[in-house]
């Protein structure tokens, strides 16, 4: 929903545009490097005590961003939301990596992603119209409310079974991070995320710079999470057909090409196309990464999860947050055009060193992994 709060916020705080983009940003780095954190304490106490906890507490500190009297508190507020949301999504992974079967958890991650999509698309639209038609503040009130629903539903959701590891967190942090596709693994997810989160936070203020209205401009972003749920039925039957290496292509090549397209003349329908590009791309790209990133280190998996998902939104953090001095001189054209580039070389780049993975036979130890635990 931040993206097109950014300029209403900017405007009730009198900050420029690129330091309201720092709402973006904290949250981003917040959410990136408390990820070996929670992957801790899942292993520890339980994935979903952690799922919950994460949510109840998030949603108390976007009440807290609903009333912040200043642009310090709300920057405080959303850095602790950024520290709590961290735990929830990696967790979700962690959880079908402990429960589905290796042959259909692509599938699995395919619809979840899918599901957070549709929530990104419809928190987009909200959010522009609150900012529109009642307030910025009253979109954070709307999450909060959320938050403290979902945090029932989550009530008879099962605790998994699952296997105590030998070693400690830390020393499998350590193992984890000695381990050579682990590393590269993390290093695709921090590009994507420069790629997909860096790009995304601006799209709508890009807009809006223009005079366009926040709901218009919101909705026009909405159409990555549109694409992403809509492509589902492309992806699920693409992962059957395709090999790893060309859906990570694929997914890139998809995010460039929308970011080409509104780098050329940011206007609504070329926002529309780049968002739609974003979100197919990331429909591709994202679970396919994801998947690996859950056998490629099968013994520690909760950790590896963490610092992938955590390379991901760190990523998004350093994008957004470089590319705010672009954003107050109004040129966003260059910080598409700068995504789009990066989008290139993840496609070339990221799909021929997946391609080296499958052939060097680490995949099929990973495919051998123990059976998920039966709930």
């Amino acid at each position: 929903m931040i993206p097109p709060l950014l300029v209403p916020i900017s405007y009730a705080f009198g900050v420029p545009l690129g330091t309201a983009a720092l709402v973006a940003s904290a949250y981003f780095i917040a959410y990136g490097i408390s990820q070996p954190f929670w992957g801790a304490l899942s292993d520890r106490f339980g994935r979903v005590k952690v799922i919950r906890f994460s949510i109840v507490a998030g949603g108390l500190c976007c009440v807290v961003a609903a009333l912040a009297p200043s642009f310090t508190v709300l920057i405080v507020s959303r850095t602790l939301s950024g520290v709590l949301f961290a735990a929830i999504v990696p967790t979700i992974v962690t959880y079908i990596g402990d429960t589905v079967e290796l042959q259909q958890r692509q599938h699995a991650l395919t619809l979840t992603i899918a599901s957070a999509s549709a929530g990104i698309a419809v928190a987009t639209v909200v959010g522009g119209l609150c900012a529109q038609l009642i307030s910025w503040r009253a979109a954070f009130v709307a999450t909060s409310i959320l938050a403290l629903a979902l945090s029932f539903s989550l009530t008879r959701v099962p605790e998994p079974l699952r296997a105590e590891s030998p070693h400690t967190y830390i020393r499998n942090a350590v193992n984890a991070l000695r381990q050579r596709w682990v590393l590269i693994v993390l290093a695709i997810g921090f590009i994507e995320g420069a790629v997909i989160l860096g790009s995304l936070t601006f799209l709508s203020a890009s807009l809006q710079e223009q005079g366009v209205g926040a709901a218009v401009a919101g909705s026009a972003a909405a159409g990555f999470g549109i694409a992403n749920v809509c492509c589902v039925p492309v992806v699920t039957r693409a992962i059957k057909r395709f090999s790893s290496p060309l859906m990570i292509a694929a997914g890139a090549v998809l995010a460039a090409t929308g970011l080409l397209v509104a780098a050329a003349d940011t206007v609504v329908a070329t926002a529309i196309i780049a968002a739609l590009g974003l979100g197919a791309g990331f429909g591709f790209l994202h679970p396919t990464v994801q998947l690996w990133a859950t056998q490629v280190n099968a013994q520690a998996r909760a950790v590896t999860i963490s610092f992938f998902a955590g390379s991901v939104f760190v990523g998004g953090a350093i994008a957004s947050a470089g590319a705010a001095p672009l954003a107050d001189g109004g040129s966003f054209n260059i910080i598409f055009l700068g995504a789009a580039l990066l989008a290139l070389l993840l496609a070339t780049a990221g799909a021929w060193l997946r391609s080296r993975y499958v052939s060097s036979g680490d995949a099929e130890r990973g495919a051998s992994e123990p059976a998920p635990a039966a709930l």
